[in-house]
């Protein structure tokens, strides 16, 4: 199309402008330049219009210059000209080599920021395609931390395994046979597991616990961790996770630096679990119920500093979060809590001072404290009142000297005693008699002389080596505590008047000739106290407790206590009773404070609170107690 348009902003008669318009819309401009004249002065310049060409007058006409537009180029720009990024080259070539084997090769060391397969030179990039077959059965040769992240960033990207549990099984798999020795792994597989998770939609339960929060783990893998303990039963947090929710710096209070540092970091994460389950079974509501958050979006970005093309599952992901840690009536609570636990403590270790701020704890929730912390620090302060008393240990060298000395004193004893015997039975023999012995030693008394002579010899004159084989007399070693002996009485002599001798039992000899030989600590003899009737019977019969009706935790409860545990309980049913109380025990070969301290240890296991207070059975549970009776 041709548009032939005078041009009035042309004041010179020689030229000629001519404008055309193309069908694409694209104007042009011709210009005819001509003409003889000469000494034409140029026009002033105009403001607000276009400068024109100076024009030479003595210029031949030329033909017009037509400048004509370019055809378009058949091209598709979208694809020819498509930029492709680092992420994306490595994923096409992970693609092509996703089955690719090396023979066996020898290790070459590689270490990369950001590696990739680009960056390995030749033998390198055999060793790399070795050592994933080699992973790939289950088998984990010594390698360098770079061909590790190109394995996991071929797993990111779907490159070795068909379906998604498989990958994520791959992936944890490496990880756990290599995170040793490379720490660094941790900071990052984490990471990458919890969004392998999201963008396959998996549900899988997170095994890594910590006992400290890592500085580099992201906000939405602390909080499942937060909400995982807090739905345990019981609650489980470790002293360093229990820091993180807290309103107030344990660690610099006096009590703490002072003396009370292992008590806290013992008991406050006990106490929570304790106030935990006391409220579900006592109101039916755990702590994650009673102070629920509302959930809040937050957006994630997924695989961090990994060669990650994030066409495949995008840059980022909107996430659900239920944010415990930073919920305000949660840490209060918290708070409240570990501030009463500080405070009975510092009171039953004799510390002064108290702490503000445990007013927001319910009366019946600090009274199960305060029983709970009193039963535990008594039970360690009596632990370690036995662990100092001094250990008793025997010498035996010393035993065997004593030993010696005694059996000494013993033969002289006897020697004397038999000396005596014999003067007494002459004394008291028949005239008669004694002449007929005074001839048999001048040589007439025939042998019946001789063998009474014999016989008397023989029972008055026994020698220490046949003594000491007679089990009932033999001197007692003074053992002090290791040997319990018979205190008997030799009869006492008319002249000499000899001491007594302490005998022993024929199991005791036994016993002493055996530690002498084995060098061993002798162990004392059996006790000869009548048997302890068995527990659980009373002087009515046998105490029975039926739990059918009862609720799961008190069946529990009943078959975790014994049956001297149990006449413990109906000896307690109509109130305190120290006397039958004292004689259960002894009848048990145990004390009173034991006993109970058994039964409200079992109850605190199964139903959650003390089930005797004092001496007593609880208010609140007498009536469970309605179906034990005596047989």
């Amino acid at each position: 199309m041709k548009n032939d348009k005078p041009n009035n902003d042309n004041h010179i008669d020689s030229i000629r402008h001519t404008t055309h318009v193309t069908d694409q819309g694209i104007r042009f401009a011709e210009f005819e330049l001509a003409g003889d004249e000469q000494d034409i002065p140029l026009p002033d310049k105009r403001p607000n219009h276009q400068e024109q060409e100076i024009v030479n007058p003595n210029a031949q006409a030329k033909n017009p210059l037509i400048v004509k537009p370019q055809q378009p180029l058949d091209m598709n720009w979208g694809e020819d000209f498509r930029y492709v990024t680092k992420e994306q080259q490595f994923v096409q070539k992970a693609r092509e080599l996703a089955w690719h084997v090396e023979d066996e090769a020898p290790f070459v060391a590689f270490k990369s920021y950001w590696p990739t397969y680009d960056q390995m030179a030749s033998d390198q990039f055999k060793w790399y395609f070795y050592w994933r077959e080699e992973v790939r059965s289950g088998r984990y040769p010594d390698t360098d931390l770079s061909y590790l992240f190109v394995y996991f960033y071929e797993l990111i990207h779907g490159v070795g395994w068909s379906d998604p549990l498989q990958g994520y099984a791959l992936m944890e798999q490496a990880w756990t046979a290599y995170r040793k020795r490379y720490a660094k792994l941790d900071t990052y597989l984490r990471e990458w597991l919890y969004d392998f998770m999201i963008v396959h939609a998996l549900d899988m339960p997170i095994r890594e616990t910590y006992q400290r929060f890592p500085r580099v783990l992201s906000a939405e893998l602390k909080e499942k961790e937060w909400k995982r303990r807090f739905s345990l039963q019981p609650v489980e947090l470790t002293w360093e996770l229990l820091l993180d929710l807290l309103d107030y710096d344990v660690e610099k209070s006096r009590f703490y630096q002072e003396k009370g540092r292992k008590d806290l970091e013992r008991y406050a994460p006990k106490v929570i679990a304790l106030v935990d389950s006391y409220l579900a079974k006592m109101k039916g509501q755990r702590l994650i119920d009673r102070f629920q958050p509302r959930p809040r979006q937050v957006k994630r970005h997924l695989f961090r500093s990994a060669v990650y093309d994030h066409g495949l599952y995008g840059r980022t992901v909107v996430l659900t979060v239920v944010s415990l840690s930073e919920h305000a009536p949660l840490r209060s609570y918290i708070t409240g809590l570990v501030r009463l636990t500080e405070n009975k403590l510092r009171e039953l270790r004799g510390f002064k001072g108290r702490l503000r701020g445990a007013d927001a704890v319910e009366p019946e929730v600090e009274e199960i404290i305060t029983r709970y912390l009193k039963k535990e620090i008594q039970e360690q302060m009596e632990a370690e009142r036995k662990q100092s008393l001094p250990e008793v240990q025997i010498d035996t060298g010393k035993l065997r000297r004593l030993q010696r000395e005694s059996d000494q004193v013993r033969d002289m004893l006897l020697t004397e005693e038999a000396g005596q015997q014999e003067v007494e039975a002459e004394n008291s023999r028949p005239a008669a008699e004694i002449v007929m012995d005074a001839g048999a030693s001048s040589g007439y008394g025939g042998p019946a002389a001789t063998n009474r002579r014999t016989g008397a010899s023989s029972k008055g004159h026994s020698s220490p080596k046949s003594a000491a084989k007679n089990p009932e007399v033999f001197q007692a070693v003074m053992d002090f505590d290791a040997i319990i002996y018979e205190e008997t009485k030799v009869p006492e002599t008319d002249q000499n008047g000899a001491k007594a001798a302490l005998v022993l039992t024929e199991r005791e000899e036994k016993a002493i000739a055996a530690s002498e030989d084995e060098g061993t600590a002798l162990a004392a003899p059996e006790s000869k106290e009548p048997s302890v009737p068995a527990a659980g019977k009373s002087s009515e019969g046998a105490v029975v407790w039926n739990t059918d009706g009862l609720d799961e935790e008190w069946q529990e409860l009943g078959e975790r206590l014994n049956l001297i545990h149990l006449e413990v309980l109906h000896a307690l049913k109509s109130g305190p009773n120290r006397t039958q109380l004292q004689r259960i025990a002894e009848q048990a070969g145990s004390m009173p404070a034991l006993l109970l301290d058994e039964i409200n240890e079992a109850a605190m296991d199964t139903v959650g609170d003390l089930l005797i207070d004092g001496e007593s059975i609880a208010d609140d549970y007498i009536d469970m107690l309605e179906t034990l009776k005596s047989e």
